[in-house]
């Protein structure tokens, strides 16, 4: 029978019948009641085909008021995560649930991340009863803050020191101790002596199997819990029944005791956890700091004047003023003005574009000069800015990194190696008669000496090597998985500007005319803030020591995307664009193949310069390394065509594609992941879409914020050289992570069998498993050499 709620299949004998209806649990029941009495049996088509977990009706009455912040208003908002949602058919529920109840007055529910925004007003309904709402229907809820995930963060890796601590300060003394019981073993000991020793032990282990190896338990009996075995689960069940065993032998006075073997393996792979812990980058939600960071308020005209409104109260058509140096957060159309906007977030062109009267405004571009007023086509919600965002969302869920191969042998692994124990166990007490001392001897033998120590170190003390290298030579891999997805990469994909190119334009030819006066140039082009006049000016006063007059322009104007005029004694200068020049009726016969600048005075040209990208130092070696390696290289830019195939050409890459836009890059990276380890290398905003759907992504320090935090390697030097020392480490990491492996299995595959046999003692098990990971360790300390 089928729960008419939850669609899970159960005995009928087990079923709960009302109205000839049947329900796995009061639960389940009490929610179809709610959604029949109001009406909203239609969340049950939605559903479709698709199963819900059991309603648990235990409300949880926590209090969440300091959550709440007040809007202008004067009303609550609160945001809050809502967990258990399966579909889309759960959104629908939620919404239509909660906008039905008086004095909710906004309600936005996120169908990616299930962070719902709440305003209401606490006269009418409190924010338990909200709570309460969400419970009735099988949903939890609970506040959500970004900053409190950080803290929790910062608890979870403060808590792992302390057993850290205690751990490593708990073993340094058991060895000290097993070293005298070890000398005594050979040159006699009193058992008074032993006696105290094993007591002191005893002390010193349970610290460390009980507090330190908490997590173990906890990992254990949750993969228990699903039916599943890990790593974990064997070292928590060898060192468990050494503790036993040894607490038994301690108190008869009947055989040694194993509380050092208990403590090291516990030890030495929980340092293993931390590291790999310690390793990850902190799962902070970038997304939301994002839209905090955009959420602001812009200059909207209310009938009289402009003044600021919040940006996600702007509706279609409401007139926006923007003025030099804002963020266009709003798509639309300009309605008067001219600007000259950085388009270089979108489509990473290093030349601003002119915007005037009926051009199109973008979003997540910036004015750099002028001032227009424009007319919005979109709300936020379906700017491109805000659909960048939504689709990084999808994106950050979308992209899984690769499971390692210790995950993928572990549960295999636990289940053969518990089995012999128990084989072990078995054969000795039924078929030798060897009595259950030697018995449980011998399959705690099997059990320590095929703890994973190796294995589970094999990877992480690689990494961890590997981060340090990749540190000392300007390289920050944002979490230790990175290191061995790095390694596979057969395709690299680079954006041109800002990555093969750097980001400002240099200067590749230049005329300055006998009659010009330099300082008296310098002046005029500092009077504007374009970033060609600026590089112009970088060039003089680097080069030709120009110096900045008190001079007296008259009638300055910057005309957008074309160039600078200026009035000086009765003298026109003129700085810009040819196009500019023959407006101003000025002939010049120069062609210019690239980004220019000319400066005429009193119609006479004196000087010019032709501007050209410069390859990032340490591209042509990069290129030529990854060619080497047979790894095939793309380039996707939102340059122009004729830009983009000129740096193809120099450094003779032949599969390129220019003028792509930020959904462009995606959807290619995305296509060549289906059949390719993409790595892909980018730096702006439009770039952040194809860094989260490429397998491993790459950014520069000089990058943007949004290009930075979802890359996954970090360049800190900003050179490509970086990028080759990278590959090369994570190749080098990866081949020592499979000999790790190799060395590892291989000694289990040697030794499991002697202890099986009853040839290894717990006490050589121990040793035995300690060598074996100091053997991987030492391995791994190769890769600083390489």
């Amino acid at each position: 029978m089928k729960c008419e709620h939850c669609r899970l299949s159960y005995q009928k004998s087990q079923m709960i019948i009302y109205k000839d209806k049947f329900f796995c649990c009061k639960g389940c029941e009490s929610v179809w009641k709610i959604l029949h009495e109001t009406g909203l049996d239609e969340f049950y088509e939605r559903l479709g085909d698709r199963s819900l977990k059991p309603v648990n009706l235990e409300f949880s009455n926590k209090n969440y008021d300091e959550f709440i912040t007040q809007t202008k208003e004067g009303f609550s908002e609160i945001y809050l995560m809502i967990h258990g949602i399966e579909c889309a058919a759960c959104i629908w529920l939620n919404e239509k649930i909660l906008i039905k109840q008086q004095g909710i007055l906004e309600l936005d529910i996120n169908h990616l991340s299930h962070k719902a925004r709440i305003v209401f007003d606490k006269e009418s309904i409190s924010l338990s009863q909200i709570l309460n709402l969400i419970e009735s229907i099988g949903y939890k809820a609970s506040a959500y803050n970004p900053v409190k995930s950080s803290k929790k963060a910062d608890l979870m890796k403060r808590e792992f020191y302390s057993k850290l601590v205690v751990g490593i300060a708990c073993v340094m003394n058991i060895m000290w101790i097993a070293v005298a019981k070890y000398a005594g073993f050979f040159s006699g000991m009193d058992r008074d002596i032993k006696d105290i020793l094993n007591f002191f032990e005893f002390i010193l282990c349970s610290p460390v199997l009980f507090y330190t190896g908490s997590n173990f338990y906890k990992s254990a009996l949750k993969s228990l819990k699903f039916k599943s075995l890990n790593m974990d689960t064997l070292v928590i069940s060898g060192a468990t029944l050494a503790y036993s065993y040894s607490l038994w032998a301690m108190f008869t006075r009947s055989s040694e005791v194993y509380f050092d073997s208990v403590a090291m393996i516990i030890c030495f792979v929980f340092i293993g956890k931390y590291l790999e812990m310690f390793s990850k980058k902190r799962a902070l939600d970038t997304i939301d700091g994002l839209n905090d960071f955009l959420q602001n308020e812009v200059m909207v005209f209310n009938g009289r004047d402009f003044a600021p409104k919040e940006v996600q109260k702007v509706c279609i058509g409401d007139k926006i003023l923007l003025k030099s140096g804002d963020k266009i957060l709003i798509d639309g159309i300009c309605k008067k003005g001219e600007a000259s906007i950085d388009t270089s977030s979108l489509s990473g062109e290093n030349e601003p574009c002119l915007v005037k009267q009926g051009d199109i405004v973008n979003s997540a571009c910036i004015v750099l000069d002028g001032s227009i007023e424009y007319e919005a086509s979109k709300v936020y919600s379906d700017s491109k800015l805000s659909q960048i965002i939504k689709l990084l969302e999808f994106a950050s869920m979308k992209k899984a990194k690769l499971e390692s191969l210790v995950s993928q042998i572990s549960s295999y692994f636990s289940r053969v190696v518990l089995s012999f124990a128990l084989i072990c166990f078995l054969i000795w007490f039924f078929y030798y008669k060897a009595g259950i001392e030697i018995s449980l001897i011998n399959a705690i033998s099997v059990l320590i000496i095929a703890c994973p120590c190796a294995l589970a170190l094999a990877t992480p003390v690689s990494n961890l090597v590997a981060l340090g290298r990749a540190l000392k030579k300007a390289i920050l891999f944002k979490s230790s998985s990175v290191v061995e997805d790095l390694s596979k990469c057969n395709m690299v994909v680079f954006d041109k500007t800002g990555v093969l190119t750097k980001p400002n334009l240099e200067v590749k030819h230049f005329f300055l005319h006998e009659k010009l006066n330099i300082d008296e140039f310098y002046t005029f082009v500092s009077l504007s803030n374009h970033p060609i006049s600026k590089s112009v000016a970088q060039f003089l006063s680097k080069n030709k020591n120009a110096k900045r007059l008190n001079l007296n322009f008259q009638e300055v104007s910057n005309i957008q995307a074309k160039g600078i005029r200026a009035m000086l004694n009765d003298k026109v200068f003129l700085g810009g664009n040819l196009k500019f020049l023959q407006e101003n009726n000025i002939i010049f016969n120069q062609e210019f193949n690239n980004s220019h600048f000319v400066f005429a005075s009193d119609s006479e040209v004196l000087a010019y310069f032709e501007f050209s990208s410069v390859l990032r130092d340490g591209a042509k070696n990069l290129i030529t390394y990854l060619k080497s390696t047979k790894t095939q290289i793309m380039i996707l830019s939102g340059d122009n065509q004729k830009a983009v195939e000129k740096i193809a050409n120099e450094l003779e890459i032949y599969n390129f594609k220019a003028a792509c836009l930020p959904e462009e890059k995606m959807q290619i990276v995305e296509k060549l992941s289906q059949n390719k380890k993409v790595l892909f290398v980018g730096d702006g905003v439009n770039d952040a879409l194809a860094l989260k759907y490429a397998a491993v992504s790459v950014s520069l320090r000089e990058g943007s914020d949004l290009a930075i935090e979802n890359s996954d390697i970090l360049l800190l030097k900003n050179d490509l050289n970086s990028l080759k020392n990278a590959i090369q480490i994570s190749k080098n990491t990866y081949k020592i992570i499979k000999q790790n492996l190799f060395l590892s299995l291989f000694y289990n595959a040697c030794t499991i069998p002697l202890a099986f046999l009853g040839l290894i003692n717990p006490l050589v098990a121990a040793i035995s498993m300690s060598f074996s990971s100091i053997m991987v360790v030492l391995n791994a300390l190769r890769i600083k050499n390489e």
